[in-house]
Order: structure tokens, then sequence, then C-alpha cells
């Protein structure tokens, strides 16, 4: 008698592929979900770390905030500049770089550290856009990556339209101080006001209005009024909603829209701060000529990245 063939059948092997298959289905999805779970969680951190770099800062400067950019030599957009990142470093000290002896820019990426976001595609981008900007990596400066700014709005309530984070510009003889700038207990309600917010463009500072204004994931501006538009200038961390660092301290993902409507950015104040404007930011969108909240509204429903 012919012993019986131990090894699988046709059958039985076309069963197990389509199980294999059908499993495989089911996970690969759920182990993107955790991955970006993860990266939002490591974006978190790294911006409570900056939000805490910022207060170490303040401690030891009589509570006074640093500037947002100082350009002492008159010009912007080079490596001698210095933006906030580079007064907050030696609390940090973990991503970023020296400035070139020659105060040249760098023409490649660097090491982002904790003042990259792993969910950030455009932090080494060039898509820069000013005229005065040469096509560097990362930021203004090139020194670091573009992930986070400062909330230029943070101020617009108690100050009229004013922020609390100063600009110097002009020569070292005769700086020249712009914006109210300052002691970061003018703010009435810290605990409310974004510090620090994710953003795309290269600037140190970003504003609410760039939630409706139009970027490519990489960071590219180039078609920035053309609408509909996949992503935001302002980052988002992939759950419709930006993860922001405050005033006192603690961070937290917040919904895009309720981070306007709760007026976490510091504007909304209807006598002192930017309601009554038009919407006029850069006169793009469906949304130009509108009262403000309602222009920016419209531009953001017109991209993907917040109503996906």
């Amino acid at each position: 008698m012919k012993n019986r063939s131990t090894g699988f059948t046709l059958i039985e092997l076309l069963v197990v592929i389509a199980i294999i298959a059908i499993l495989a289905a089911i996970l690969f999805p759920v182990f993107a979900q955790a991955k970006a779970a993860a990266k939002r969680t490591q974006e978190l951190s790294d911006l409570k770390n900056l939000t805490m770099g910022m207060f170490l800062y303040t401690n030891d400067n009589d509570d006074y905030l640093p500037a947002s950019r100082i350009a002492l030599d008159g010009n912007f957009f080079d490596q001698k500049e210095v933006e906030w990142k580079d007064v907050i470093y030696p609390y940090v000290k973990n991503g970023g770089r020296l400035p070139t002896v020659n105060g040249l820019m760098y023409t490649t990426p660097g090491n982002g550290g904790i003042f990259q976001s792993p969910l950030n595609q455009a932090a080494w981008g060039t898509g820069h856009t000013d005229g005065n900007v040469p096509g560097g990596p990362g930021d203004e400066t090139t020194r670091f990556p573009r992930s986070f700014a400062v909330n230029k709005s943070a101020g617009y309530n108690e100050f009229g339209g004013g922020t609390v984070w100063p600009e110097i510009y002009g020569s070292s003889a005769d700086p020249q101080v712009y914006n109210h700038g300052g002691n970061q207990g003018a703010l009435t309600k810290p605990a409310g006001t974004a510090m620090l917010v994710g953003t795309r463009r290269m600037y140190p500072d970003a504003e609410a209005a760039e939630m409706g204004k139009a970027s490519t994931a990489d960071g590219d501006e180039t078609n920035s009024g053309v609408f509909p538009a996949s992503n935001a200038a302002i980052a988002g961390n992939g759950s419709h909603a930006i993860t922001m660092g405050f005033f006192d301290g603690h961070a937290k993902s917040v919904n895009c829209y309720q981070s306007y409507s709760l007026d976490l950015w510091d504007e909304n104040d209807p006598q002192r701060g930017l309601t009554a404007m038009g919407w006029n930011y850069n006169r793009q969108g469906p949304g130009y000529g509108m009262p403000w909240a309602t222009g920016l509204m419209t531009n953001m429903h017109q991209i993907a990245e917040w109503n996906q």
C-alpha cells in the first residue's frame, strides 16, 4: 500500500494564502494608524519640551519673552539673524546647528532634533516664495527645520493688534524694536493662549490666518492662491487638529476650527482683536473680502487637511 502524501493540496494552499491576505488587509491600516499615533505623541512631547525651554528662558529673564527675530545687521533671512530657536537652544540642546563662520546660508538639511516634528514633511523643504530668500532648506536661517513657530497673534486681544513677541531690526548701534513684546504676564488667559504652533512656512512666527493659506505638504507655497488645496501653511497633525503649546506650560492637540472659535490664538476680541477686519490674507482664496472669521472659515473648508 502506498503511503498517503503529507503535503498541502492546492486548495489548502490557496485557503492559507487567502487568510494571510485578509489578515494583512486588516492589520496594515492598524499598523499605519499606530505609527501615526506614535508620531503625534512624539510631536506633542517635542512641543512640550520646547515650551518648557521657553519657560526656563523667561525665568532667567524677569519673565520676558525672547524676540521672535533679531536682525541687527539690517538683513532678513541670513545666518546672522537670531531667532527664538537660537535663544532657547541652550535650554534644550537638541537639534539645530551653529551659524557658519562666513554667515552664508546652509544648502543641505541639518539635524532637526527637538525642533523637528516627525509629522512635518516640510521640515527641510525649500519651497520659499519670498524674493529675498535663497532656496535653502528649513527655516529662514537654514539652521533649523520649519516645524514649529511662535504664535504671532498672542497679545492681540490685550494690546489691540500688538503682540507679545518683539522683533528687532536695524543695526547694533540703532536697534529698532517692533511690537509690544515684553512680559508674558500681560496675557489675561495664559492657559488658553497658544505659545507655539506647527507650521510649514520658513518664518519663526505664525498666525491663525495661515490655517486658511494654501500650501503643499512639503511647504511649497508657489501656488498658494489655488483652491481647493491639499494642505495649509499651518501644519496639522493628521487628525484635523493642530498641536499647540500654551503659556501655562501645557501642550495638547486641538481641532483646527476649535482653535479659532475658542480664541486660543488670542485675536478674537470684538473691540481689540481682528474680527472686525476684512479677510485679505495675501488676497487669496474664496474667502477674500469677507469678514475676518467668515473668510478664514471659508478658506479652511477648501483645504483637505482640515476636512478629510
